[in-house]
Parts: structure tokens; sequence; C-alpha cells
């Protein structure tokens, strides 16, 4: 905790900060928190009136400069408030994966530190979670909680920084003797990458550079069509206006997800069928297999009830079916109240749009009846395929044990949810178009010819009518002249607008994927583990030829990792540290390789129990990832690298009592000399082995730093 006077001044600092952050320099703000610095331009008036600025997805709302982060979420993608928490934090997760200018998180500028992204929720609430307090800045309140300022994390963080750094160069030494030792030479290659390679990798970034510009330019000139059709919609034709501000593209988005699990369902439906089917046609009934036999006439009497109660489903239809709801909102709608015309009748449009929303509601609560056959078929073949008698070796129920195998991995969570709704959003929405739908569809369509109110009179009400039908047949044709065909040369030319941009940032995102861009580091990378991952194994056979152990008392057991030679007889036992005790085979040697992702959860748990017992530095370390590309959530640059990720895998230990046979993974972190720093049973009978020694010291690891804010 820092001293009074210096919360002090803090207190007063961040006074000035909120003052000089918010306040306009020639109607621009000076800086916008909780944005980093590379986009903060999307916070520039974008209107012609240089005191207005309109949200980010939405140009039709427009709002002065200084309703940005003033607690008041009055964008709907809550682009207006980037530095508060007045907006929900639900509402960023659609936009954000939408767009990149939307961010999901409170940008942390830390000046004198590292900068870093923190959870919108975390903004405002009295602790300082960002060094500079920035997160704080714009609360009513004082924070309660101030922690450690950015220069003190840096002096701790440079101070790790050198402890880790000596610990791998201990190990690193400890390694290459070990190599020297049992006369294995390193074959890990410094240079994998090529000057052709880093050449081509600097052409495809600068067309990025230039197709990135050119798409910042077509958003504008989009917006600026939005922003024209929306204008005209207003004043000449306020029923388009009103669909077109209908959220019809969450309706779609409910949609799509809702036929999603609907297909899955289905599928799901077809796959357990399918086995249990194949089963029941191919199992050996003479063998008296008491829970096949049981598991197939239940079977059966649960498909015949199902056939009586007329149960199908087909997830081809469903998506078939998803595909037509979705042109129909997407496209029939739309081009119905833009074009003022149908190819249907009233009455049809009318009863389309009640005939859609029963069977978006029918298709979803129907799915619970497939749903509870699924889990009836499920059960049946759970309890066969834990409960069948392994010694008759049938083949036909080894192979639909197997096949449910397969099935579980894909439904199993599936399965173990319970009944699917409609949702209350997806209900609402739909209730809006049938609404909105029966209101206006009369006043933009002519009427059915068979209508009763249309009919007929002895009033000379038939000349009458075929007068008022002839007028509506004129009116479409005379849109060419009138304003309303403004409106439609508008709505033309926005389309192409969007159809060029949708292809442009397609060809982008393209580019960003290309895997000389992307995958050449991947690929250099694989090159290294493949490399690391062949010198360890002459190592392990060299170190196995003089069956070499590691072993450490754990919590009164003694464990032994020991490497022989074949290196398939490697093994690790599990002994009672007591005379006479108890000696368990945990398994026997079947693999070994890097994990990336293990590597890295396995050191920052060690940086959280090296460097936490009187410091908040390493959780100013995790950071949340800015968008859904691969980015590293730890802001330490990339020092888990100097651990090369090296795991061994053994299996087919004793058995468990009612159990598995026990199995383990044993991870290895740079250290110079070997051991066994703990065990952990994560599933039954499964363990997980956190090893030190020099097999986990990566050789070709350079230390690059995380990028500082330094600036003054």
């Amino acid at each position: 905790m820092v001293s009074a006077p210096l919360l002090f001044l803090l207190l007063i600092e961040q006074v000035s900060l909120v003052l000089s952050s918010q306040q306009a320099q020639g109607n621009k703000p000076a800086h916008v928190i909780g944005v980093p610095r590379g986009k903060q331009y999307l916070y520039a008036s974008n209107e012609p009136d240089s005191t207005k600025w309109h949200c980010l997805n939405r140009a039709d709302i427009v709002l002065n400069l200084s309703q940005i982060n003033d607690g008041v979420c009055d964008c709907p993608d809550g682009s207006d408030e980037p530095g508060t928490a007045a907006c929900e934090e639900d509402i960023f997760q659609t936009v954000a994966e939408q767009s990149s200018e939307v961010s999901k998180y409170f940008y942390c500028d830390n000046n004198g530190f590292i900068p870093r992204h923190i959870r919108k929720s975390d903004v405002g609430d009295g602790i300082c979670d960002c060094c500079d307090c920035s997160d704080e800045l714009l609360s009513e309140y004082k924070p309660f909680d101030v922690g450690s300022d950015c220069s003190k994390l840096k002096n701790e963080f440079d101070i790790m920084v050198s402890t880790e750094l000596l610990s791998y160069e201990k190990g690193s030494k400890a390694l290459t003797a070990l190599e020297k030792k049992y006369g294995v030479q390193s074959e890990v290659d410094d240079t994998v990458s090529s000057d052709t390679l880093k050449k081509t990798k600097q052409r495809l970034v600068d067309d990025i550079t230039l197709f990135s510009n050119k798409l910042a330019k077509d958003k504008v000139k989009l917006d600026q069509a939005k922003k024209n059709y929306i204008s005209q919609l207003q004043i000449e034709d306020p029923i388009l206006y009103k669909f077109e501000q209908m959220k019809m593209n969450a309706l779609v988005s409910e949609v799509l997800s809702s036929f999603t699990v609907v297909s899955t369902v289905s599928k799901s439906h077809e796959d357990i069928l399918k086995i249990l089917d194949e089963l029941s046609e191919s199992y050996t009934r003479s063998l008296n297999d008491e829970v096949v036999n049981n598991g197939i006439k239940k079977f059966k009497k649960q498909k015949r009830q199902a056939e009586k109660a007329k149960i199908t489903a087909d997830s081809a239809i469903d998506d078939g079916q998803r595909d037509s709801l979705v042109s129909y909102f997407t496209e029939e709608l739309p081009q119905i109240f833009l074009e003022r015309e149908s190819e249907d009748s009233l009455r049809y449009v009318i009863g389309k749009s009640n005939f859609v929303k029963a069977l978006i509601e029918g298709k979803i609560n129907y799915t619970n009846d497939i749903m509870q056959y699924v889990k009836e078929y499920s059960s049946i073949m759970n309890d066969i395929a834990q409960n069948y008698n392994v010694n008759f070796q049938d083949a036909g129920v080894k192979k639909a044990v197997d096949s449910y195998k397969d099935y579980l991995s894909e439904y199993n969570t599936l399965i173990e949810n319970g009944q699917i709704y409609p949702s209350e959003s997806l209900l609402k929405l739909l209730n809006e178009v049938v609404s909105f739908v029966t209101e206006n569809a009369p006043r933009i369509l002519s009427p059915d010819a068979n209508d009763e109110e249309h009919a007929t009179n002895g009033n000379g009400g038939g000349a009458l009518e075929d007068l008022r039908n002839k007028i509506w047949d004129v009116i479409p044709k005379l849109d060419q002249f009138s304003s309303r065909g403004k409106l439609v040369t508008l709505k033309k030319q926005l389309d192409v607008y969007e159809k060029d941009f949708d292809q442009l940032d397609a060809e982008l995102k393209l580019m960003k994927r290309n895997p000389i861009l992307n995958d050449s580091m991947d690929r250099e990378q694989n090159e290294g583990s493949n490399a690391i991952v062949g010198e360890l194994t002459k190592l392990l056979e060299g170190m196995g030829s003089q069956s070499y152990c590691i072993e450490d008392v754990l919590d009164n057991y003694s464990y032994m990792i020991c490497f022989q030679e074949p290196m398939n007889q490697g093994t690790i036992y599990q002994i009672e540290s007591k005379s006479n005790g108890k000696k368990v085979l945990i398994g026997h040697f079947k693999t070994l390789g890097i994990d990336a992702d293990l590597n890295m959860n396995k050191y920052v748990e060690h940086l959280k129990m090296a460097y936490s017992e009187d410091s908040d530095l390493t959780s100013h370390l995790a950071s949340m990832q800015e968008d859904d590309e691969k980015t590293q959530n730890y802001v330490f640059g990339n020092l888990n690298e100097f651990n090369n990720g090296f795991v061994l895998q053994y299996e087919n230990g004793d058995q468990c009592w009612n159990g598995p046979h026990r199995s383990a993974t044993v991870f290895v972190r740079c250290s110079d000399t070997f051991q066994i720093r703990s065990v952990h049973e994560v599933t039954k009978c499964n363990y997980i082995f956190d090893v030190s020694g020099p097999l986990g010291c990566n050789k070709a690891f350079e230390y690059k730093p995380p990028k500082f804010n330094l600036a003054k």
C-alpha cells in the first residue's frame, strides 16, 4: 500500500488527468480514457459538425463529443463509454466480435509500466486495477484500494526478470553439460526463418496495410451512405424507416443460434439411432450377454413408441428451414417494404409472418421431444458401454461401444443440458415483426381482390373498386418519377457499398490468414519443436541406458520417474514411505512432446507462487485478450518460452479400485537440478507431475521484453 502523502499526490494527479482527458481542444478530446493510443482517432468528431460524434456502429445515432465517457450508455454498441462501466458488459460480446472498432475491454495506459486490458466490470469499482488508476479516474468515488504504482511495478518486474533469466542461464548450462555427458549433439537451429521468408512476410504486411487503409476509407463512404439513406427515409417513408429500425440482425442471429441447436439435436438423434440400429443387427444374440440383450429390447420398445408418436428428426430439413427463415428476414421482408409490392397477396404476406413465428416456436419446442428420446437412447447405450461382458469379445458390441465413445465426445454437453426454450428476446423480436407486418402491410400493398371490404355493392361500388384497383396498379410505376425513386436508388447504392465493403473486408481477413504470414511462425516453432523433441529423445535414450531415475518424497509417498533403454520400459512408481510400503505402478512411458499451452499455464502458476507473497505484480501481468485472434494474454514478453514445454506421457499403470488404469503427464520446467515438485490427481487415477530439471530448458530462447509505455 502507498503512504498517505503519496496517495494524496496521486489523487491530485488523477483530478488533473480527468480534466485534461475530458476537456476538448478545438472540440476534439485530447485523450479518451480506456482507449489505446492507436484507436484514439475513432473518438475525434466524425460528423460535419465538429462538436458532434456518432456511435461507431450506428451512424444514425449522433451525440455531442461531451457525451463520450459521461457515464450514460447512449450507443447500443456501448462505444460511447470506453472508459466507464455504464454499459452492460454483455452488449459488447456480439458487437465486438463483428467490429474491430469496439473493444469489450478497458485499456490501461499504465504510463511507466506495461499497458494491458481489463474487464469493463472492474472499472469504477473503487479498486485500481490499472497501476495508473485510470480505471477509477471517471468514478465519482475515491478509490479505496490504490495498490502499487507503475514505477514500483516496473522495478519489481525488472528484478523478477533478472531472477528468471539467471535461473534459465543455470538450467541451460546444466543441459549443455548433460548433453556432453551422454554424447548428444544439439540439433536446434536458431535461424529457421530465412531472409526470403522475412521479405515475403514484409510484402504481405505492406499489402495488408494498403487494404486496411482502403477499408477505412470505404467505411467512411459506407457510413455516409447509411446516413443519407436514413435521413431521406425519415422524411419520405416513415413505414420503411420504422422497419429499418427493427433489430433484424439480432433476430437473424437468434434464429441462427436456435436452429443450430435444433439441427444438432436432430443430428444427435440420427447418430444414436444409427449406432443402436447397427448394434441390433450385428451383435451375436447366442452369446447371451444379458446387458446387451436387455438394452436392445429397451431400444426397440422406445423406437416403436417414437414411431407411434410420429417423432421425426432430420438435420438436413432443419438446415434448409434455417436458410429459408434467414432469407425471409433479410431479403423477402425488406424487399416488400422497400419496393412496396409483393408477388403474393396481402393476406398471404400477413399470414406468412404469423406462420414463421409459429414455425420457429414450434420447432424449438418440438426439439425437446426429440431430445427426450436422445437421452433415453443414450442411457441404453451408456449401460451397454459400461457393463457389457468384455470376455465375449463380440465385434458388433465393440464397434458400437467405440462409436458411442466418439458420439459422447461430440454430444455429451448437449445431452447433459436441460430443456430448450425460445429465448425471451427471440419471442419479443418475432412478436414485433408480426405486429409490424400486420399493421403496415395493408398501407403499402394493394388489397386482395376477394376481401369482403372491397366487395361490389349496389351503389356503384363496382366502378369505384375498378378505379381503386387501377390506381394501385399504377402507383408502383410512379416511383421512378417520385421521391420514393430516390429512396430505392439510395438503398441500392447502400447495398453496393455494403457489398464492396464486405468483400474487401473478407479479402483482408483472408490475407491475414495467409499461411506465409501466420503459419510461418507456427512452422518455425514446429520445426524448432521437432528439433527439440529429437534432441531430448536422444538425451533420454542416453540417460536410459544407465537407468537414470528422479526420486523425491511428497506427502508420505516416494515417487520414482525412471528412464530406461528402450524408452517404453520407462516407468513411474509411487511407494508408501514406510517399511514394506505398497508399491504402485503409475504408468509406462508412452510418448513425449512439446505442449505450449501447458507450458504457459505452468509458468503463470510458477510466477504466482514465486512473486505474489508481498507483491501484486503478477496480477498486473494478466491482460484480457483484445480480440479473438491468437494473442498472448500475459504481458511479460516471451519469458515463459525459456521453458521448452517438454511433456512426457505415461499410460497403462496399475488399475485403480473400481476405476481405470493409472496414467500420468509429466511436465518439466527449466532448472539446473532435477526435482519432483508436486503431484496432483487431476481426474480419477490420472496424475500430473510438476518436475524441474535441465530437460525443460529451451536452448534457442532469446528474451524479448514486453512493450513498456515510457512516454513522457
